[in-house]
């Protein structure tokens, strides 16, 4: 430790020699957004720190925040949907489902569309898929179904009854693939879409309304709700002559007495986070300060007025509080509660009304055993610590009594019979205690009629499962043929360009079988970084939170394949890297096989460090040390880079856009500044065409007139090479390798993949029929043979280039 203070100091000293601001003047203790996590990995590990605690979602909200602030700028939406349009003006014949002139490459999706093979320290032999918002049967047809998934769009299937339904994404043509919440209008060929995720962070576009009266063929423009960024829930009331829309959104309720037309805001109430209709009027739930309490029970006879409703039983301590009904208009309605995350995130119990929503009975899950208790959940506590997130009741229609209830949490679900009087477990996120298989994590269910026959869905954040016999048994292979994943990062062979190693949220590390569509899940948890040697494919690397990265010396394809890393609480690392200077999202950096002929060789970051291990992620050592009191590496999700032609020259994005830059392995550094007129700084991504011509990202999400800056003297002076970008965000840039001019450049952009051929005084949207979907990463191998991206949910993608 003493070594990395004592080099700290020099290279304070360094950088004010090299007519730079020193470390601690130019250095704050926050990213360029000005805020500080509220999460260490001190309070992540004494939290519990596994995979499904608390502070794995927190975390991931938190480092968003760090990222592009608390709050998004007012006028984001706006700004995205706007150069949407421009950019859609300029690029017709390349948006999904156009005809592409002749001679222009065109994106097929690779997947994943299934697994054959989930190991989670327990293999399995399932199939998921992303995280889902809403699940939508149609009403008398059962082969018709819609899915809702929170950054893939909506999915359709007509032949839903088949063992492997066929779907089909019927959002791609639009904006944006977050999905907050849906609902069928009177006609279930017509969909009422809100856009945003409430756990996402930053949706590309959030707080917007879309409808479709063909089933999803053609979609309206977008409806902006006020300065709402999100969309939580959607009900339609059929009733009148006219659909009635009420959304629920994290600025309020909104109305539209004219079928999704135009909206009003009718209650201006915080997060609401749930409606319902029952015998009295309309329920609401809010919690003002979002994932906090107070919480407030509101109702109104019209959807128009809304006062608070007295029900201390039920809003005393609360967070966030979903509403349910077995049918619109019922006596008899459910709250499933969960505390106040200042005091838990933890479940609170769920309660019941007969008389429309006026009184409330608490049900005393915490206390109730089922009948086939585990231990796992000795009690109906199924939210754990994160009952914020996964939050799933459905009340069974069929059931005249309405005392059929199935919930879902955590880990596991339940169903009870009797009114919550008794409980059994029905399902486990990895098939324990003889029960079956569904992932963990529980976001919406349904029970459906269609055709005369009952099922039983629900959502995950392992996409969909379904029970023909009221959840004794389930099935996970309507799965099959959703690409919605939610991917942080990618990694390919360099020796086997069909191997792909994906980074997922809450679905693992997973790695592509042969030249397929199947990506089995050798890694669980959370997956973000991850490296893959580029020259004889003999090691690969994947990441967990706070600096935790696991190895394999082989073919990485089944866990006993990988090596955890090594945790010494007393210098608070693993193998060398400062688990507590750390961000919750690890990324990590794979050399060219040029520069790592070898193939062990992989940088990555904290805060104030930046580290090499020349042994596959065995040990890792500082090559750069900050003061740990400070920021000198911002939190991107590519934020360190190497030159293509050796190990010497390395980068890393620093706030206040600046970049740090070594040309001789780290002995010396120097800090130089990236910011030209219209560039602004939240830089993102450095890309190394050679060892001269670099080029820096940004994603700030404020806007501005310069998202890309080229330097062709090594760094130390920079120049605007922007003309022709969306002005959006820019996760990752990616100089084309088989051309070390420095001239052909791409770059990965909240609204697809873009190219410049000529050094980035132009640049143009490259490749036709890829989703408007955040693009989270880029691949190209050495030859220049293809081009494959990675999306936040809409899967992978390759380009041919030959």
């Amino acid at each position: 430790m003493m070594t990395w203070l004592h080099k700290a100091t020099w290279l304070g000293g360094l950088f004010a020699a090299a007519g730079t601001m020193s470390l601690a003047q130019a250095q704050t203790a926050t990213d360029d957004s000005g805020y500080r996590s509220t999460q260490t990995f001190r309070s992540f590990q004494a939290a519990g720190g596994g995979e499904e605690d608390r502070p794995t979602v927190m975390g991931r909200l938190e480092w968003l925040k760090a990222r592009y602030g608390a709050t998004l700028p007012a006028d984001f939406s706006h700004r995205m949907v706007q150069e949407w349009a421009k950019q859609r003006a300029t690029y017709p014949q390349l948006a999904p489902g156009a005809t592409p002139p002749a001679g222009v490459p065109q994106w097929q999706s690779i997947g994943p569309t299934r697994a054959v093979k989930t190991q989670n320290d327990i293999q399995l032999s399932v199939t998921d898929s992303g995280r889902l918002r809403n699940i939508l049967p149609h009403p008398t047809d059962p082969n018709t179904v819609y899915l809702l998934s929170s950054s893939g769009g909506i999915w359709k299937t007509s032949n839903f009854e088949s063992p492997y339904p066929t779907w089909t994404p019927i959002t791609d043509k639009v904006i944006t693939t977050s999905g907050g919440a849906a609902a069928l209008g009177r006609s279930p060929q017509t969909l009422y879409y809100g856009t945003g995720d409430p756990f996402d962070g930053i949706p590309i576009v959030g707080g917007a309304m879309l409808k479709t009266t063909d089933g999803g063929n053609t979609w309206s423009p977008f409806v902006f709700l006020g300065n709402s960024g999100m969309v939580l829930d959607v009900k339609v009331d059929t009733r009148g002559a006219t659909d009635v829309v009420l959304v629920a959104t994290d600025a309020g309720i909104f109305r539209s007495a004219d079928g999704g037309n135009t909206y009003a805001q009718v209650l201006n109430g915080g997060r609401v986070w749930s409606l319902a209709r029952s015998s009295t009027g309309w329920l609401a739930t809010a919690a003002t300060s979002g994932y906090y309490s107070p919480a407030t029970l509101y109702w109104s006879n019209d959807g128009i007025t809304w006062t608070p409703l007295s029900a201390p039983n039920l809003t005393g301590g609360a967070g966030r509080i979903t509403l349910a009904v077995g049918a619109p208009g019922d006596n008899v309605v459910y709250a499933y509660a969960a505390n106040s995350c200042s005091s838990g995130c933890d479940q609170k119990d769920l309660f019941r009304s007969g008389d429309g929503g006026y009184t409330w009975t608490a049900l005393g899950l915490n206390s109730k055993a089922p009948v086939n208790p585990n231990e796992e959940n000795p009690t109906m506590e199924l939210m754990g610590g994160q009952g914020f997130y996964n939050h799933m009741i459905v009340v069974d229609p069929t059931d005249p009594t309405r005392n059929t209830v199935y919930l879902g949490g955590q880990l596991n679900t339940g169903k009870t019979t009797d009114g919550g009087q008794t409980w059994r477990l029905m399902t486990n996120w990895l098939a324990q205690f003889g029960l079956p298989y569904a992932h963990a994590d529980h976001h919406t269910a349904t029970v459906s009629t269609a055709g005369g026959m009952k099922r039983v869905m629900i959502g995950t954040d392992g996409g969909l499962f379904l029970s023909y016999d009221e959840g004794k048994t389930w099935t996970d292979q309507k799965n099959t043929g959703l690409v919605d994943y939610l991917i942080y990062s990618m990694a390919t062979s360099g020796s086997d360009p069909k191997s792909v190693l994906i980074g997922l949220q809450d679905n693992g590390t997973r790695i592509r079988v042969g030249n397929t569509s199947v990506f089995n899940q050798s890694f669980g948890g959370d997956g973000f970084g991850v490296g893959w040697s580029q020259s004889r494919n003999v090691t690969a690397l994947g990441s967990y939170v706070y600096g935790y990265i696991y190895y394999a010396q082989k073919d990485p394809n089944i866990q006993k394949k990988w090596t955890d890393p090594t945790f010494d609480d007393a210098t608070c690392t693993y193998n060398g890297i400062n688990a507590c200077n750390a961000y919750f999202v690890t990324p990590i950096a794979t050399p060219s096989a040029q520069a790592d002929p070898g193939g062990k060789t992989y940088f990555t970051n904290t805060k104030s460090l930046i580290y090499r291990t020349d042994d596959a992620g065995a040990s890792w050592t500082p090559i750069f040390s900050g003061s740990t009191a400070a920021t000198y590496i911002r939190g991107a999700s590519h934020s360190v880079s190497v030159s293509p032609i050796d190990l010497n020259h390395v980068a890393a994005v620093s706030p206040g856009g600046r970049v740090l830059i070594t040309v001789d392995a780290g002995a010396t550094w120097k800090q130089r500044n990236t910011l030209v007129p219209g560039h602004l700084g939240y830089n993102s991504s450095v890309a190394w065409a050679n060892n001269s011509v670099l080029y820096v990202s940004s994603e700030n999400p404020f806007g501005q007139s310069v998202y890309v800056v080229k330097s062709t003297d090594g760094g130390a002076t920079w120049a605007a090479a922007s003309n022709g970008l969306p002005n959006v965000p820019i996760q990752k840039l990616l100089a084309a390798p088989n051309d070390l001019s420095g001239n052909t450049v791409y770059a990965a952009t909240w609204l697809g993949v873009y190219r410049t051929t000529n050094g980035g005084i132009s640049w143009s949207q490259f490749g036709a029929g890829l989703p408007t979907v955040e693009v989270s990463d880029l691949y190209m191998p050495a030859d220049g043979s293809f081009l494959r991206a990675s999306t936040y949910g809409r899967g992978v993608w390759d380009l041919s280039l030959r």
